[in-house]
């Protein structure tokens, strides 16, 4: 990326919801989704701002990935989902 992302107040579209977040971001590099193997990965968040991928939902695996900080609460705790779909994909299924 010519600048990267930097700073607070970027939105982030989650593409299984559809529902916008905005995100503190501190990256200068965005996976290119162009060349992205679908067997392996698929996007799951996109920036509003530019269209760069900001994350991934790995094929066949319980993984995700983001490429900003939820954890920074940039906005009123809008990214807080992630922790709670995380800890949901860690629960033990019998």
């Amino acid at each position: 990326m010519k600048y990267g992302h930097r700073g607070g107040n970027h939105p982030v579209k989650d593409l299984a919801t559809g529902r916008v977040y905005i995100s503190s971001q501190n990256h200068g590099y965005v996976v290119d989704t162009d060349n992205l193997d679908p067997k392996l990965a698929e996007p799951a968040f996109v920036n509003v701002n530019d269209g760069t991928n900001e994350g991934l939902k790995y094929t066949g695996k319980n993984i995700f990935t983001v490429q900003y900080h939820p954890e920074a609460c940039p906005g009123p705790l809008d990214s807080g989902y992630l922790f709670d779909r995380f800890l949901k994909m860690m629960e033990v299924k019998n």
